[in-house]
């Protein structure tokens, strides 16, 4: 398996997708907050979620 992306490089592939809205926040955003953002979005570093991610939409 590959290395996940850097922040710069997932913050340009997120920049194409997100809404006006978004983009400021994903202009400062940095790791597992860029995660979340992309995840709003389909996007994921891998390709794929990642573990970790999954487990915190669960908890009350």
């Amino acid at each position: 398996m590959s290395d996940p992306e850097p922040d710069f490089a997932f913050r340009e592939r997120l920049l194409r997708v997100v809404s006006e809205e978004d983009r400021p926040r994903v202009l400062i955003a940095t790791g597992s907050v860029l995660d979340i953002i992309g995840r709003q979005y389909d996007r994921f570093r891998t390709g794929v979620p990642l573990k970790g991610l999954e487990a915190g939409r669960y908890r009350s």
